[in-house]
C-alpha cells in the first residue's frame, strides 16, 4: 500500500458531543464572548471568532487560529466584539513549549512558520536538528513564493495569513503515529500510511522527520495550510475533496525548490491516474469515500 497524503476533512456532524476547551480559551483576549456551558453543566466564557454554524454546532476560531466546535444547546450567551488578536510568534512558541515540553523541541521561525522538530527523547539533541528546521523553514518559505504566484497568475484573490503557521516534525514514527491516531481519531487513513497531514482544526502541518529530505508529502500539505490561511477556502466548508486534493497534488518539489504547479500535468499523479484500475474519475467526483480509504486513496489522488 502506498504511503500516501491525508487533508483531514472534519466534518461537523462526526465530531463528539462532550466540549473539550483549550487553555487558549481561558486567556483574555478581544473577540465575541461566548459563554457556554461545559459536561459538568458549570458555564464558562470564550473570546473568539465565530468561523461558522451548521448541524447544530458552531465553530469557533481562536486567537492562534486553532478551531473549537461546539453543539449549539451548549451556547448560553454570545456577546458580539471585535475580532480577537492573533498570537505573536513568541506565544506560539510558549504555547508549543508547554505543550510539548522545552526539553523536547528544536524550532525555528521563518515568518509566518513557526518550525518544531519534537525529539523522541530529552538527551543530547542531534546536532543536525538545527540544519533540519532551517532548511524546512527555508523550503515552506520558498513553496508559499511559488503558490502565491500561482494564485497571482490564476487571478484567485488572497487575504494575508493572520496566524503564525505551525509545522511540527516528530522524530520517531511512534510519535507521529500516536499523535496522528489523537487527532484524527482514526478515521479516514491508518496512521502508518500517512506521510504528513494538515489537520483542519488545529491548523497544524504534522510531519514525519524522514519526509525531511524531499518534502514531497509535506509540500503537498503545506499547500492545504496556505489554502485555507490565505482565505481561498473556508476551513469546515463541504468542499469536495477532489478539488481540494487537486489544487495541492498539482505542486511538486525536489527538496530544495517547487519545480511544478497545476498548470502543467503532474509528473507523480498523471501517471497514478492513467494506471488506475479501481477508482475511476466519476466516482471521484460523486463521493469522498476514495480518499478515506487505505487501498483506493492513491488512485483517488491520480485522478485529482
Amino acid at each position: 500500500v502506498p504511503v500516501v497524503n491525508s487533508c483531514r476533512v472534519t466534518l461537523m456532524s462526526r465530531l463528539a458531543p462532550t466540549l473539550v476547551l483549550l487553555s487558549a480559551f481561558a486567556a483574555p483576549a478581544s473577540g465575541d464572548t461566548f459563554t457556554v456551558r461545559l459536561d459538568s453543566g458549570n458555564a464558562v466564557r470564550v473570546n473568539a471568532r465565530l468561523a461558522g454554524s451548521g448541524q447544530d454546532a458552531h465553530a469557533l476560531e481562536l486567537a492562534d487560529g486553532q478551531l473549537q466546535v461546539i453543539p449549539a444547546d451548549r451556547l448560553i450567551e454570545r456577546t458580539i466584539g471585535p475580532d480577537p488578536t492573533p498570537i505573536t510568534f513568541d506565544a506560539m512558541l510558549q504555547q508549543l513549549t508547554d505543550e510539548f515540553g522545552v526539553g523536547r523541541m528544536v524550532t525555528d521561525v521563518e515568518k509566518p512558520f513557526v518550525i518544531a522538530l519534537i525529539r523522541a527523547s530529552n538527551g543530547p539533541a542531534d546536532p543536525r536538528f538545527g540544519a533540519v528546521v532551517k532548511k524546512a523553514g527555508t523550503f515552506f518559505k520558498g513553496m508559499q513564493n511559488s503558490f502565491l504566484e500561482f494564485v497571482r497568475q490564476a487571478r484567485v484573490e488572497t487575504v494575508p495569513v493572520k496566524y503564525p503557521l505551525v509545522a511540527i516534525i516528530f522524530e520517531s514514527d511512534k510519535q507521529f503515529d500516536a499523535y496522528a491516531v489523537a487527532i484524527t481519531g482514526q478515521q479516514g487513513l491508518s496512521p502508518e500510511n500517512i506521510a504528513a497531514f494538515y489537520d483542519l482544526m488545529s491548523n497544524r502541518l504534522v510531519i514525519r522527520l524522514r519526509e525531511c529530505n524531499t518534502f514531497d508529502t509535506p509540500l503537498h500539505e503545506a499547500v492545504h495550510q496556505q489554502v485555507y490561511n490565505r482565505g481561498i477556502l473556508q476551513r469546515l466548508a463541504p468542499v469536495p475533496a477532489w478539488f481540494n486534493e487537486g489544487i495541492a497534488t498539482g505542486f511538486e518539489g525536489d527538496g530544495e525548490r517547487i519545480r511544478g504547479g497545476p498548470k502543467v500535468v503532474s509528473d507523480r499523479y498523471g501517471p497514478m491516474a492513467l494506471r488506475a484500475r479501481v477508482v475511476d474519475w466519476r466516482e471521484v467526483v460523486a463521493n469522498d469515500r476514495c480518499f478515506q480509504g487505505d487501498v483506493l486513496a492513491a488512485e483517488a489522488y491520480g485522478h485529482a
